[in-house]
């Protein structure tokens, strides 16, 4: 793993940590399992709240839409105890996943954000943890049609192999929920985010979409 040394915006404020690369995943019975991967794929995660993951997202839509059609995606993982953050699931029961176009781009949704900043489509999943996996497979042989698509998650991961898996850390190690470590160790670059300056242009600017897919911009380190 090689370090980058890149550091945009304010210097003590938002850095690069590290760079790595994971192709494979423990699967919920201890075993490695390899994943499907999918270099059209872009995901990117945070530690916690507010750290700029949607601002990243639409940011790279913004750039590719004039060239590409690029579709939007949001995934959220199901757990007890989540309805603060994510919203009551009762519909969705823990056997059952749900995938959702979003059509409607005046709402303050992120999905609706996506919309406006110039995706082609844009899609909302549902899924407890185990289901992942089923749900995004489901969503590509259904909806996907190629180009490049920009997902904001974290808890996908654990189901595909992207052309990148973008962190964004907060500062304040007291916020960072439980399981970030855990997603660290597969992520191929971590930012360090402080909350109140949040500079997605710059970020964006390391990160590349061509033939092959998704790519770290290394001249931008």
């Amino acid at each position: 793993m090689g370090l980058l040394q890149g550091i945009f915006g304010r210097r003590d404020q938002v850095k690069v940590l590290k760079e790595s690369k994971s192709i494979y995943i423990e699967s919920q019975a201890g075993f490695m399992t390899e994943l499907p991967v999918i270099p059209n794929l872009i995901i990117i995660g945070g530690s916690s709240r507010n750290v700029g993951k949607t601002s990243l997202a639409l940011k790279l839509i913004e750039q590719l839409a004039p060239l590409e059609k690029v579709t939007g995606l949001k995934v959220t993982s199901l757990r007890p105890g989540e309805d603060t953050y994510h919203g009551d699931h009762d519909n969705l029961q823990k056997n059952n996943f749900g995938i959702r176009e979003e059509l409607d781009r005046e709402t303050s949704k992120d999905t609706s954000r996506m919309l406006r900043a110039g995706a082609e489509r844009v899609f909302f999943i549902e899924s407890p943890d185990h289901l992942l996996e089923s749900a995004f497979h489901d969503f590509m042989k259904v909806h996907y049609s190629g180009g490049p698509l920009v997902c904001e998650s974290r808890s996908l991961r654990r189901a595909v192999i992207p052309g990148l898996f973008v962190l964004l850390k907060h500062y304040n190690k007291n916020l960072i929920k439980p399981d970030f470590e855990y997603y660290e160790s597969l992520a191929d670059i971590i930012f360090q985010i402080h909350p109140q300056i949040i500079n997605s242009e710059s970020l964006a600017q390391h990160i590349t979409w061509g033939a092959s897919g998704w790519k770290l911009n290394h001249t931008e380190e």
